[in-house]
């Protein structure tokens, strides 16, 4: 399973749309919010890929703030950041316990615009950064029931 992950798009999608098209087997996206009117949009040109998103803090939809996805068995936990604190806390702490209470495997945020993947052994964060911002997307792949992220430049 390979997922892509997008986050912070502020109405720039040809990174993605050129993203999605030159990656091999996408089984999935994920977009972390602001704007989830892009991954709307995304979802009408790529209608075979599913598409799950969130609502960022520049989103006024009834897209939800925060979703749980399970697949192969591991759970994700998605999130825009901006209600657990990823621009005051150096180390996440309160999504990374929010993250563990929920009994997430990984926990997908933005907000920040900065890329970051960090897998403690207990949990992984993943923030993918912005592809306006920082030109970066995150990518997923679940095999065997063992789960990488990674941050890739666009």
């Amino acid at each position: 399973m390979r997922i892509l992950v997008f986050s912070d798009t502020h109405c720039c999608i040809e990174p993605c749309i050129k993203t999605i098209n030159n990656i091999i087997g996408v089984d999935m996206i994920i977009h972390a919010g602001d704007h989830d009117s892009d991954a709307k949009k995304l979802e009408k040109l790529f209608p075979t890929i599913p598409i799950k998103y969130v609502r960022g803090n520049c989103d006024f939809s009834s897209s939800p703030s925060g979703l749980t996805v399970d697949i192969e068995n591991k759970k994700i936990f998605v999130t825009h950041g901006h209600l657990y604190n990823v621009k005051t806390e150096y180390n996440y702490s309160t999504l990374k316990e929010k993250g563990l209470t929920m009994g997430a495997d990984l926990v997908i945020f933005g907000h920040t615009h900065i890329p970051y993947c960090e897998n403690n052994g207990k949990i992984i964060l993943l923030n993918p950064g912005s592809v306006k911002m920082s030109q970066t997307f995150g990518v997923i792949e679940i095999e065997n029931g063992k789960i990488k992220a990674a941050v890739c430049d666009c």
